[in-house]
């Protein structure tokens, strides 16, 4: 097989493989809703983008509630873990920073489910394999990760994990 074909056929099969679906329709049976999104003049029920016309937001909004590298920073059974809290209105910003949560058992490579499972230390991610759980670790500093991984910044700014 050639490699044009080849490639032809792996993109194929990564498109189907990807599948699509449908945005969730409200009562009137379209895809509008509270982030900008409405039906078109064309088809009555399209995907298509419609801004907002939020203003500039500016930096990110940051809150700490705790120290993410002191054990202690929560009180019993709970740990500090970086984290975000999403707008909770259209043209809102996320409020990123470190926040207090129940403390889980899992350590560097542990799966978790982005809310909790991770210990105190370790946060959870997303990554393009699988959700699981990484070591916090500082830029700026010694950064404490074992042989192998890196002290990368995460998509929380200001936190970095070892990956």
């Amino acid at each position: 097989m050639s490699l044009r074909l080849l490639t032809t056929v792996a993109l194929a099969a990564l498109l189907c493989a990807c599948g699509g679906r449908d945005l969730a329709t409200d009562d009137a049976g379209d895809d509008a809703g509270p982030y900008g999104r409405q039906p078109d003049a064309f088809s009555g029920d399209s995907n298509n983008y419609v801004d907002p016309k939020c203003p500039d937001a500016g930096p990110p909004i940051t809150e700490d509630q705790c120290d993410i590298y002191d054990p202690n920073a929560c009180g019993p059974g709970a740990a500090c873990y970086p984290g975000e809290i999403p707008p909770a209105q259209e043209c809102e910003s996320e409020i990123y920073g470190s926040f207090c949560d129940d403390v889980g058992t899992g350590e560097q490579g542990a799966a978790c489910d982005n809310t909790a499972g991770c210990a105190a230390g370790f946060v959870c991610l997303i990554t393009g394999a699988t959700t699981e759980c990484a070591k916090d670790c500082d830029l700026d500093g010694p950064h404490g990760c074992d042989e192998g991984y890196v002290c990368e910044p995460i998509d929380i700014p200001g936190f970095a994990a070892c990956l």
